[in-house]
């Protein structure tokens, strides 16, 4: 990616809990500027919780310091 000067990285798809998590601290750490589609991540209920509570708890711990959010509706390439 360094090497095509990609800066940004937009995040979205399966596991809130793991995937998504991973993928927006990794890449902050790597230096690129991330942005969470706050409404396009997605997990199945666990046990403990309902997947709208999984979301919501890594939407609001990954905003500001790992990622930028930003709904489908506002997303602009």
């Amino acid at each position: 990616m360094r090497a095509k000067d990609i800066q940004e990285l937009i995040i979205c798809g399966l596991k809130t809990q793991y995937c998504i998590d991973s993928n927006c601290r990794a890449a902050s750490e790597l230096g690129f500027k991330v942005i969470l589609v706050e409404d396009a991540h997605s997990c199945n209920d666990t046990e403990l919780l309902p997947a709208s509570t999984i979301i919501a708890h890594h939407n609001s711990t990954l905003n500001g310091l790992f990622a930028s959010l930003v709904t489908t509706e506002d997303l602009r390439f």
